[in-house]
């Protein structure tokens, strides 16, 4: 299985070859690709290419003979779709697809944006207790009655 997986990630490697901002990293115990920050293609350890693409491609990529919706358990995860085995081998028919997937995750941007950190709340002098309060003389007024 260890084979298959390299060769998967060989594949997709020659694939996204020469496409913009493209980083792997290992994610969920596969190898994730990335468009800016932006998940796009996997490949999973069940040894298949997933690849994450718009509402509107999915119906297309979905039709094609041997390719199957991504499912965690009973549940088909949105957006994710394993491509044909039959790709595996065929750069011309991955190719276009993981063309679409990264300008769709070029597109869609990272999950997560960092956000800046917002200082830290300014330090308030401690609140005197009810003891000190009342052990304190009343104020004269001023003002003339």
């Amino acid at each position: 299985m260890r084979t298959l997986l390299l060769e998967l990630r060989s594949r997709l490697d020659d694939a996204t070859d020469g496409l913009a901002h493209v980083t792997v990293r290992r994610m969920f115990g596969c190898d994730a690709f990335l468009a800016d920050g932006a998940i796009f293609a996997m490949v999973w350890r069940e040894g298949r290419i997933g690849l994450r693409l718009p509402d509107e491609l999915l119906p297309a990529l979905r039709a094609l003979p041997g390719a199957d919706p991504w499912r965690h358990r009973d549940m088909v995860v949105r957006q994710w779709v394993l491509v044909p085995e039959s790709f595996h081998d065929d750069p011309d028919g991955l190719g276009p697809w993981v063309r679409k997937a990264h300008a769709a995750a070029l597109a869609r941007g990272p999950a997560s944006v960092k956000r800046p950190r917002r200082p830290a709340p300014a330090l308030r002098r401690p609140r005197k207790s009810a003891t000190t309060a009342a052990k304190r003389k009343p104020r004269q007024s001023s003002r003339k009655v």
